[in-house]
């Protein structure tokens, strides 16, 4: 992706749709964009494949709802975090789709999954510091996604959404798990650097 941008910015400047002084913001951005975008392909793939395209779209609502304000492990190559992500996102469809949870399980996964999250946020990472007051916004904005995905939750339960249910569930407790792996991954960073 990165040889991609490259090319691209190049491409631009020469033509002099960008200026050269503003390379490496325009080949950072396009190499962003290029990721995003495989990875979105990708994903979509995945769930027309196993014919899970609502599960799927709930899931990346609850996931990037709660990754955005929560936080957690943040691979050092972009090709390991797209093998990690989308292998990670097949799993849980396949859960999804061969698992028999009952409302009440899910209920409680859910539940212990808010309030670890709760707690545990928001993960720090050392390439992307976190100021005071841009911790107390993302805990705010973390508490307003924490109460949409649980009212979508509460829906489900009550109009006998079960794959939809198990998949705020699976998703919850899967943050959980990444927000371990960024914390535990953080502290040894630390550590090193000391």
């Amino acid at each position: 992706m990165e040889q991609l941008s490259k090319i691209v910015t190049e491409y631009l400047i020469r033509n002099d749709v960008i200026k050269e002084e503003r390379y490496y913001i325009y080949q950072y951005g396009f190499q962003v964009g290029f990721e995003v975008c495989l990875n979105t392909v990708i994903s979509i793939l995945i769930a027309v494949a196993c014919k899970m395209e609502v599960e799927a779209i709930v899931f990346f609502c609850v996931f990037t709802l709660l990754r955005s304000y929560a936080g957690g492990l943040h691979l050092d190559t972009y090709l390991s975090c797209l093998i990690c992500s989308c292998s990670s996102f097949l799993i849980i469809l396949l859960l999804i789709k061969y698992l028999s949870v009952s409302k009440s399980v899910c209920g409680l996964i859910i539940t212990i999954s808010f309030i670890c999250i709760k707690a545990l946020a928001p993960v720090p990472d050392v390439n992307r510091p976190l100021g005071e007051k841009e911790e107390r916004q993302f805990e705010k904005k973390l508490g307003y996604s924490l109460l949409a995905i649980g009212l979508f939750s509460i829906g489900c339960y009550i109009s006998g959404y079960e794959r939809l249910l198990l998949t705020v569930a699976l998703t919850s407790l899967f943050m959980v798990f990444i927000m371990i792996l960024g914390k535990v991954k953080y502290q040894i960073s630390i550590e090193k650097n000391q």
